[in-house]
């Protein structure tokens, strides 16, 4: 049974995660992120970075669109193209498959300001270009490491943390007196669907949607053609046990968070991840089969605020458990 990383780790030095990640998951290589680097590497810094034709800079409230990039957006970039120039050196022209972790639209949505302090939730038509803005630029990353790196199969992930409140109306406008009105479901669905159908049009091979809130917009998955639905089962109700069955029998993937992150250190080890995996396989419903064949383990979010010792050491528990994960469902 396969497994993977979520994306976010501790510590500055690129090159030795993505050494860490390709021991632990050498079948789907979670590109690293490492926001320890500062808010230029953190997951909005990251999505500015991928705007296209859209400056951005780092203000008193946040990121916000701006007239000019400031020293933080270019920063952003560099990062980038520094982690790729890395990913490339590293993978040294051999086949490999690697996930690529990347802002959702509606948590950049909640994230993102206007000029003037708001964040795009509440402006439609800014709403509207960012979106369109980050689509392109997702795609044309995609254009390029088609092109720079051949023989590696790309996979994507867009990370929805606040994709919940966004849609619920949790988001809090900027006085902090008053929520923004929930996005209404086909406006959010259009602004997914756009990102999906333009990284998938760049050819990557795989595209999935990671939400660790427990309340997963199903109706928007449902609605926004990805591949893989990444979440964490501890916070899975019966109804999202439910919608995971109808994702397995479908054949389309589920990312199950089997390794919960809340707490720093707190290593789970294979033996106990195997544990909640046949308590999920007894909860779903499904046969064992489909979750072998369309399950994948993960830690329920990322790892940034764990060490390092302790963070590569559940990484190699959780590839372990997924060598052990076909005998132990025969049992």
């Amino acid at each position: 049974m396969r497994a993977t990383g979520i994306g976010s780790l501790p510590g500055t030095d690129f090159r030795g995660a993505v050494a860490a990640m390709a021991e632990c998951f050498p079948e789907s290589v979670p590109l690293p992120e490492l926001p320890d680097r500062g808010l230029p590497a953190g997951i909005l810094g990251r999505a500015t970075a991928l705007l296209d034709e859209l400056p951005v800079d780092l203000g008193p409230g946040g990121w916000r669109l701006a007239d000019g990039d400031d020293a933080a957006a270019r920063a952003a970039r560099s990062w980038w193209r520094r982690d790729l120039d890395d990913l490339e050196e590293t993978l040294a022209g051999e086949a490999a498959t690697v996930k690529i972790a990347v802002c959702g639209p509606l948590t950049l949505a909640a994230g993102l300001h206007l000029r003037h302090g708001e964040v795009l939730l509440g402006d439609p038509g800014a709403l509207r270009e960012v979106g369109q803005s980050l689509a392109a630029g997702i795609g044309a990353l995609q254009v390029e490491l088609r092109r720079r790196m051949p023989r590696v199969c790309w996979l994507w992930q867009l990370d929805e943390p606040a994709a919940p409140a966004v849609l619920a109306g949790r988001i809090p406008t900027q006085s902090g007196l008053h929520r923004h009105r929930p996005m209404n479901l086909p406006g959010a669905v259009g602004l997914c669907r756009e990102v999906v159908a333009a990284v998938r049009d760049a050819g990557a091979e795989e595209i999935g949607w990671h939400c660790c809130a427990g309340e997963v917009p199903w109706d928007l998955l449902d609605r926004t053609d990805v591949d893989e639905v990444l979440v964490d089962l501890s916070l899975l109700g019966t109804e999202g046990i439910g919608h995971c069955a109808q994702w397995l029998e479908s054949g389309k993937r589920v990312g199950l968070g089997v390794v919960p992150t809340g707490i720093p250190d707190r290593v789970l080890d294979a033996d106990r991840i195997i544990d909640g995996l046949k308590e999920f396989t007894h909860r779903v419903g499904v046969g064992p089969d489909l979750i072998r064949t369309n399950g994948l383990l993960t830690p329920a979010c990322g790892l940034a605020s764990w060490s390092q010792p302790a963070a590569w050491q559940q990484c190699r528990q959780l590839s372990r458990a997924g060598g052990m994960a076909e005998e132990a469902l025969q049992d």
